[in-house]
C-alpha cells in the first residue's frame, strides 16, 4: 500500500522539524557572546550548504533513449520508475539581499531498483537494475530571521541529467533523458555560531519529475 506523497513528506519533514525546535531552544540558551539579540540573517551575507538529500520523482513521461541500442520505451513508463526513491547529496551556494534568496545548487541522488522483475517489451527481457541523476539547481526566495531560527521559502528550477541501467537480453545498458522542472520549497535554518548553522527543508514538485524531497544539512556564513 503507497503512502499519499504528502504523508511521505511528512513523514521526513516532522523529525527534522522536531530537531530544528530542540536546536532552537540550545542556540537561545547559548550565552556566547557573539550572539546578537537579532537573528545573522537580517544581514546582507553569502552561505553555502552541504548535507544530505532524499528524493521521491516520477519518470514515467521522461523519454529515455540511447541510440545504439533497442527501443523499449515502454519499460520506462510503469514501475518502478513511476516512484523511484532517490537518496544522495546536495549542495548549494547562495546570496541573500534584503531577506531575498538567490540559490545556486547541485543534487547528485542514487536510486537502486533491487528485486525489479522482468518484463517483456517488444520481444526483449527488459529488466531496471539503477538509475543515477545529477541536477544544476537555480531558485529565487525569500527569509527572515526569528531569533537564531530563519524560516525561508524558494521556488527552484533544476535542470536535471537521469541515467537508467536496465538489462535488455542479458546485456546491461544505459538510458538517458535530460529534463527540467520547478519545486517549491519551505524550511528552516537555526544558527549554532554567527558564522555556523544546520538546516532542513522540505519541497513538493509543481511541474517535472520530483514529486517531493527533503533534505538536512549544515551550512556556513560569510557576510557582515
Amino acid at each position: 500500500m503507497h503512502c499519499p506523497p504528502r504523508m511521505n513528506l511528512l513523514r521526513f519533514a516532522l523529525p527534522l522539524s522536531l530537531s530544528l525546535a530542540s536546536l532552537a531552544s540550545t542556540a537561545r540558551a547559548d550565552p556566547s557572546p557573539s550572539r546578537a539579540d537579532r537573528s545573522p540573517a537580517d544581514d546582507d551575507h553569502f552561505e553555502a550548504t552541504m548535507g544530505f538529500l532524499v528524493t521521491s520523482q516520477d519518470h514515467t513521461a521522461t523519454g529515455f533513449a540511447n541510440g545504439g541500442a533497442p527501443a523499449v520505451s515502454s519499460a520506462f513508463q510503469g514501475a518502478p520508475y513511476d516512484r523511484s526513491l532517490g537518496l544522495g547529496l546536495r549542495y548549494d551556494a547562495r546570496a541573500v539581499l534584503s531577506h531575498v534568496r538567490m540559490t545556486l545548487g547541485f543534487d547528485l541522488p542514487f536510486t537502486a531498483f533491487d528485486g525489479a522483475p522482468t518484463n517483456r517489451v517488444d520481444a526483449h527481457d527488459v529488466t531496471a537494475r539503477s538509475m543515477w541523476s545529477w541536477a544544476l539547481r537555480f531558485g529565487l526566495g525569500a527569509e527572515y530571521g526569528l531569533g537564531p531560527v530563519t524560516p525561508f521559502v524558494d521556488l527552484l528550477g533544476s535542470a536535471q541529467r537521469v541515467t537508467t541501467t536496465v538489462t535488455v537480453d542479458g546485456r546491461a545498458t544505459d538510458y538517458e533523458a535530460f529534463r527540467f522542472g520547478f519545486t517549491g520549497r519551505a524550511g528552516a535554518r537555526v544558527y549554532l555560531r554567527s558564522w555556523f548553522f544546520v538546516t532542513a527543508s522540505g519541497e513538493v514538485g509543481i511541474v517535472g519529475p520530483t514529486r517531493w524531497g527533503a533534505d538536512v544539512g549544515v551550512g556556513f556564513r560569510v557576510g557582515s
